[in-house]
This record gives C-alpha cells, structure tokens and sequence, in this order.
C-alpha cells in the first residue's frame, strides 16, 4: 500500500479540530461504503479485459473444433425396453426377534440392538445386471443376429448394451430395491436397435425360466455355507467366552487373583514332587544298569523274551542238541559225518531262535545280539524287571512334569492378564451379539430363498411395446453444440488463469507465501485509511517524540482496515513476537509505512507501551503521513544521548520517534554501538518497539536494522513483480534475526 495521495487529516489537534475531522471522516462514510463492494466479479471482469484477445480466440477455436467433431460424427441412436422380475407383493409385517437367552437377556431393553428387518423375497439386482451383461448369457443372442448383421459380435453387444434398475420417485426406494430392469441399446442405425432389442427381450425371459433356478440353489449353498462360519464363530466365542470368565459368577477380581495363585502353588507343588520322584527312579535306573550293564531296549528285549514259551521251547531244544553235540564229541572228532550233521540241525535251530527273538522283539527295540538276551537266570530277570520298572517310573515323572509345565504357564499367564479380563469379556459379548443378528439376518434370508424356489413358478415380463419401440437420438446435435459452446468458454476462462499465473507478478497472496516460504500473517484490504489521531509532545521542546494521546474511531471500510491490524497483530504473537520489530520490504511503495503505524495502534490498543521508530533517514515517511515537524529525531539522539532520558516521560500507549534531519551518513550513524546501546536502552521503557526501514532494493538500511531487532516483518505488495522482490529477499541476510513472516497488501 503506498502512501495516499491526500494525506488525512493526521495533525497535531486541539479539541475543536479533531470534532472538525470527525465530520470530514463521517461525509467521507458513503463513498467508502461504496468501494466496498468490489468483490471477485470486478476482478474477473478486469482479468477478461485484460486478456480480452486470448480469450476470445480461445473460445473461438474450441468451439470450431468441437463443433466440427460434432458434425462430422454419425448420430447414435437409442431405445430400451422395461423388464419386471418379479410378482410386485405386499411386504410382510417384520416380525419380533424372540427373546435372546444367556449374555444379551440380561441386558437392560433399550441397550439391546434393534432387530433387523426380514427381507422379502428379491433378487440380488446388482449381482443379475452382472449375470445378463456376461458372456454366457450374451454370447447366444450374438450368435443368433450375426445371421443378418455380422458385425454384431458379444463384445460390441456388450458395449452398446446397458441394463440399469428402474428407482421409482418414493424416497425410500433404494436401487438394490426395485424389481424393474431398464434395457437399453445404442447403434447408429434405428433398424439394428430395433432388432437387437427383441433377441434380448427373448433371451432374458428364457433366462429367467431357465438359468435362475440354478442361481437360486448357488445361493442358498452359499447361505448355508455363510451360516455355518458363523455357527463355527458363535461356537468359538462362546468357548473363549467361557475361557475367560471367571469360575463362580461372583468371584470378584480379587477372589480370582487367590484361586489362580492357591492354583499356581498346587501345580507347583505337583512338579516339585513329579522331580524328585523322577531322581530317585533315575537313581535306582543307573545302579540297575551298572549291574546288567543293559541298555532299557536291551532289558524290555530281554523280559520279552522271557516270557516268550515258543523262544523258551527253542531255547530248551537248542540247549539239548549242544549237550549231544558234547556227548558225541567224546567219542568222535570233529569233522566226521555225525557231528556234522548235528552242527548243521544246530544251526538251523539257532537260525529259527533268531527268527522267533525278531518276531518277539519287533522293530520297537533296536539290540545287536537278540539271542544272547534270552539266556537270563532267575536273578538276572528279576535284576531286568526292577530295572524296568525304575526306567518306566522315571519316564512316566518326566512326562508329568512336562505336562504340568503347560497348566503352570497358562494359570500365571492368567495371572498377568487378570487386569484386562473384564474388557476382553465385554468385547467378546459385543461380537456374541453381533454374530447372533448376523445368524438371524442369514437364517431369514435363507428361508426366503426357499419361498423362491417354492414359488418359481414366475418369468419375467416384458413390460414395452418392442414392436414399435421409441427410438430416438441419444445426444441431438444442437444440444452437443450448446455444450461444446460452454465447454469452449470454460476453456477460454482457463486460458487466461494459466496466462496470469505465467506472468511475473504476484497473483494471490498464497503464490507470496509458497514463493518466499514464510507464513502468511495477514492481508491488509484495498482501501484509503482515514485515522484521525491526537498527538503531543513528550517533553517541551522539539525533541522529534511524539506521544499519541487520543485515536478516534473508525467507520465504514476502516473498521476492516483496522481490524486486518488487529488480526496480524494477534498472528505475530501467536508464533512469538519479541521486544523489537522491524518492518522491511522488497521495494518502494510497498505499504511498509502505513503497515508499520497501523500495526503499532494496533499494539497499543492492547495496553502495551508501544515506540514506533522511522528508521529511514534517507526518506523517512512517518512524519509526512502525521504531519509532524521532522527538525529532530532519531538522528539527533544518535548524537545526544542526554535526549534518552526522555523516553521515561512516555505514558503507556504509542509513542512517536521522528527520523529527524540527516546531518551525517545513514551508514555511519546506523554502524555505530550507540545505536545498538540505545535499542538495549528502550526495552527498559517500552514493551514493543517497531522500526519503519528503508526498501531493500535500494539502501543497505534495512539489513543493518536486522541486527539490532529481535525479528522482522516482510510486507508485500500484491502488484509487484515476483523477480524484483526475490532477489531483493535473496540478498537480504537475516543474521541471526528471523523473519516471523509475511504480510500481503492488496492494494
């Protein structure tokens, strides 16, 4: 926002001049009134005659090509035919769900869920308009018009072909709800519509007497089957249910947490007395295994054996033919024909021991020398039994122990979970709940597939006339072109959007934003501000600070003017103003200076002490938009630091530091550490300080005020170039003073 032309009436008043200006302002109220209402429409006009040219030929050629496509392409045509499913029935009364037992009987009334309606007997609509647009059903009409029109194949069929359900006007019909099927055919010749339609309508109606049989068995399988999964769910949760509930119905968590403990030790107990059983059996196990030197296979073989009466009766023969063997070979030696023979009848028995101590033994005991096992004495059968029997013991303690391992680890898992049982259980009685209406709503739906099969005795209608069906132009020609006109001038309008958005100047205030990465804090409305203040001097004297003592209100378009203020000034604090502000912009006549004094009034209409500051000694602004006398200021106190004292006379409110007049170079004065000392100075006395500095692109002022602020304030205005004001922002080096963000002026 640059300065106004006719600067308000800002002068230092006394009490009969500022009644004077409240009148001027209050003429002035009507005019502004009337700018205000320039809105989008205005700057959509200006945009168009901007680009009057651009859009005009945009639109032209657009609609030259489409309506040239429009004309050049044959007219489709189309007709359709209507097809009643089903007998049209009254609905049946929804009966009552019968009252639940167990978990949701005793549930209060109103928690209970509403039962579900029964549903009539209908078709799935969406599953048959599926079903009809396939292959299988469309393939055979195919076949039958290729005999006189052979370009009629399934998939242009199926392309031309639509099958949309028919929703009558009442407002609760849904579209999964109606009986009636709307079959349409698109071609560019009438004749083929006309027959195309009449096989459908012939095929459709064999399909319903032929095929639907079949869909309705498919789904009463697939009910069934949907049914029994939830059989399998309910069954499971009522098992976990019971799982997790505790034993009595009045065990109170505490009562639980003894019965799982009293549990736990009695399992422990168990396992304790199963180890040392299994340690003195091992005991007994080792010893009896040091005196037969057997291994457990080698000694079940052994007893085995024992007890065996065909292996001990070819023992016993065994043991007779080795005696006679011994007598004969007293008499004769070894090699003659006798004792041949009975060494060869000896083997053979010894072949028939081994065989019968296979078959005793079987495969479960894998010993080397079977026969051996079977020459056992009286001792050594009882050393084999009680060997046994302690091996057995051993065993049978293991595996009780490992048994009770898994009770034990389930009962203080239990004991860890106790805490989340009560949730987990009203969990798993919502999901009871809810598979019982979902058995409820299957079992309905599968009695009424039933009544369709009871009842399919019904095929379907054709409720048009198709032997003169009303064939008519899909899109008429004129129509196609009023839309290709709009279609033309949407187009023309975006063109000129995109030709904006490709020139180099700002646009909308979110392209600042996402251009120069700084949030947006706010935007300040086109208007011409009329505030109208009462200022006096600090001190007598002249010694360029000003007090504002009185600001009156605004009306009209400044009521928004200042309210935009308040908005930034209240976004500044919000992500962390600080003592002191600078205020920098890109390039002149930005707004930088309206912008910093209305935003230190709307500082200090918070109560805060707030000093504005005209920071720019080359042009200072501030006292040509009050009128105020600019002898001395701010480069008279770079020099008399006596004048510092002043500042402590300032009442709380907004105060005033003109820039004075230049008597030395900005640089020099802006460099040295009596500024730096003097900004130190005025946090002791004010609560906010804002410094009005000098455009970027021209003087290095603003980046020596950077350092000596806390944060600073970018302003933008709408109409500046983009380029200009990124290199500007570009070189700008912030320091170690971060900008909190930007401020659009849409002037």
């Amino acid at each position: 926002m640059s300065l106004p032309q006719n600067l308000p009436n800002l002068r230092v008043v006394e009490r009969e001049a500022r009644l004077g200006g409240d009148r001027q302002r209050n003429s002035s109220r009507f005019s502004t009134i009337k700018s205000s209402k320039k809105g989008g429409l205005q700057a959509f006009g200006d945009r168009c005659r901007r680009r009057w040219r651009l859009l005009s030929g945009t639109v032209l050629l657009s609609f030259l090509a489409m309506g040239g496509y429009v004309l050049w392409q044959p007219e489709m045509y189309e007709a359709y035919f209507r097809l009643l499913m089903e007998p049209v029935r009254e609905p049946p009364p929804a009966p009552t769900l019968p009252p639940r037992d167990g978990i949701a009987g005793t549930l209060p009334t109103d928690l209970l869920p509403s039962p579900p309606p029964t549903p009539t007997p209908q078709i799935d609509v969406g599953s048959q308009i599926l079903v009809l647009e396939s292959d299988k059903v469309l393939a055979p009409i195919a076949q039958k018009l290729q005999q006189q029109y052979p370009h009629l194949t399934t998939r242009v069929l199926a392309e031309h072909l639509e099958i949309r359900p028919v929703i009558s006007s009442a407002p609760a019909q849904q579209p999964t709800q109606t009986k009636v099927l709307e079959v349409a055919y698109r071609d560019r010749h009438p004749e083929i519509v006309t027959a195309v339609l009449k096989a459908v309508a012939e095929a459709f109606v064999d399909y319903s007497q032929r095929d639907r049989q079949e869909q309705l068995h498919r789904t009463l399988q697939q009910l069934d089957k949907d049914i029994n999964q939830h059989l399998t769910e309910l069954e499971q949760l009522q098992q976990q249910l019971q799982a997790r509930q505790p034993q009595g119905t009045s065990l109170q968590p505490s009562e639980q947490l003894r019965f799982l403990t009293e549990q736990y030790r009695q399992i422990h107990n168990l396992r304790q007395m199963a180890r040392l059983k299994a340690v003195e059996a091992y005991g007994r196990f080792q010893g009896f295994q040091e005196q037969l030197k057997m291994t457990p296979a080698e000694a079940l073989a052994a007893a085995n054996l024992s007890t065996s009466p065909a292996y001990q009766q070819q023992l016993a023969r065994l043991q007779e033919l080795d005696q006679e063997i011994a007598k004969n070979l007293a008499i004769f030696r070894e090699g003659t024909p006798i004792i041949q023979a009975l060494e060869e009848q000896r083997q053979v028995l010894v072949e028939q021991l081994q065989a019968i101590a296979r078959q005793v033994i079987g495969e479960q005991y894998q010993v080397d020398n079977p026969t051996a096992l079977g020459f056992q004495g009286t001792v050594s059968q009882t050393l084999i039994t009680n060997y046994i029997t302690a091996w057995i013991e051993y065993e049978n303690q293991r595996r009780y122990d490992a048994q009770l391992a898994a009770p034990q680890a389930a009962v203080a898992q239990q004991l860890q979970q106790l805490s989340s049982q009560l949730p987990a259980i009203d969990r798993l009685e919502n999901r009871i709940r809810a598979a019982n209406l979902s058995l409820e709503m299957l079992n309905q739906a599968r009695q009424a597939v039933q009544l369709q099969l009871a009842q399919n005795n019904f095929a379907w209608q054709v409720l048009t006339d198709l032997e003169h069906p009303a064939v008519q132009p899909t899109f008429p020609r004129l129509l196609l072109l009023v839309l290709g006109a709009i279609a033309s001038l949407l187009l023309g309008v975006l063109a000129i959007y995109l030709a904006d958005a490709a020139a180099n100047t700002f646009v909308s205030p979110l392209q600042v934003e996402e251009t120069l990465g700084l949030p947006l804090l706010g935007n300040i409305p086109k208007t011409n501000p009329q505030t109208n203040l009462r200022l006096e001097r600090v001190v007598k004297g002249n010694s360029g600070l000003w007090q504002v003592t009185q600001v009156l209100p605004s009306v009209g378009e400044g009521v928004k003017f200042q309210e935009a203020f308040h908005h930034v000034f209240a976004n500044l604090q919000a992500v962390g103003l600080g003592h002191s502000l600078a205020v920098i912009s890109a390039l002149p006549a930005d707004g930088r200076t309206t912008i910093a004094l209305h935003l230190a009034l709307a500082a200090a209409d918070t109560g805060q002490r707030v000093l504005l500051i005209d920071g720019d000694l080359r042009r200072p602004q501030i006292h040509r938009y009050l009128g105020l006398n600019n002898e001395q200021g701010l480069a008279d106190w770079l020099i008399q630091r006596q004048r510092w004292y002043s500042v402590a006379q300032a009442r709380r409110g907004l105060a005033i530091l003109t820039a004075g007049e230049l008597r030395q170079q900005p640089m020099r004065l802006l460099s040295q550490d009596m500024l730096k000392q003097f900004m130190g100075y005025l946090k002791n006395y004010f609560d906010l300080v804002i410094v009005d500095t000098p455009p970027l692109a021209n003087f290095a002022d603003a980046k020596l005020w950077s350092g000596l602020v806390d944060q600073t304030l970018v302003v933008v205005n709408l109409k500046a170039a983009q380029e200009p004001v990124r290199l500007a922002l570009a070189d700008y080096s912030l320091g170690n003073v971060g900008a909190l963000g930007v401020v659009v002026n849409l002037a």
